[in-house]
């Protein structure tokens, strides 16, 4: 097996929980969302707040089900430690993703531990989002065209409408492009919405909500789950 392929499996486990790394970021700039008008605004705002906290919920299109695959939970994302993804319904499932380890739990059994030794692929895609959360903007740009469209707001003598900003990334080179169409995201005051479209026809959605950058620091409970 190549090694494409054994990164993509473990791509496949981790792609949700990477994706909010990504969308936990935009969270951060578009609370200054009045200042930023393009990308380049962006790299001054991304590192304003260490730490995100949220829930999600998530449906995931895949070809070979019929039915789209949802599932709920929470997240949280320290820029010093790395990101914390709990999924609590359907089942269980518990992720931890350093700068070089990646934990998945189910229910009660015991986490499996892989390393960027042992899968470098998998760190490799889970880098690039890493880097959005750093402000690191120019390392986005080598791996993507970026379309940027501001939000608007139209008024009238009834109603105000908003409509969202809309954020798409579409990969240039290998081996983002081998994995990822397009990487879409949305939203108002915050990061309402990630569309993740893949090459084989599948598709995430994510949704987040009540999103907090309080605390401020990690709790000694919080702290103890990135000790991998």
């Amino acid at each position: 097996m190549s090694l494409f392929k054994r990164g993509r499996k473990q791509i496949s486990i981790a792609l949700l929980g990477l994706a909010s790394v990504m969308a936990s970021s935009f969270v951060i700039a578009n609370e200054n969302s009045a200042t930023v008008g393009s990308i380049s605004e962006l790299q001054t705002v991304l590192s304003d707040n260490s730490i995100v906290r949220g829930e999600f919920t998530q449906t995931r299109n895949m070809e070979m089900f019929a039915q789209p695959l949802t599932s709920q939970g929470t997240f949280l994302l320290d820029k010093s430690s790395g990101l914390l993804w709990t999924q609590t319904t359907p089942f269980p499932v518990n992720l931890v993703l350093t700068d070089n380890k990646l934990s998945q739990r189910f229910a009660d059994q015991p986490a499996k531990v892989i390393t960027d030794k042992e899968n470098p692929m998998a760190f490799y895609f889970s880098h690039i989002f890493l880097s959005v959360f750093h402000g690191d903007t120019q390392k986005l740009q080598e791996q993507f065209a970026l379309d940027f469209e501001p939000a608007t707001v139209t008024s009238s003598d009834e109603n105000t409408e908003n409509k969202s900003w809309t954020l798409t990334l579409k990969p240039k080179s290998a081996p983002m492009n081998a994995v990822f169409e397009a990487i879409t995201l949305q939203g108002q005051n915050d990061i309402e919405r990630i569309e993740l479209r893949e090459i084989r026809g599948d598709s995430t959605v994510i949704e987040f909500s009540q999103l907090s950058h309080l605390p401020e620091v990690l709790s000694y409970a919080e702290a103890q789950q990135f000790q991998l």
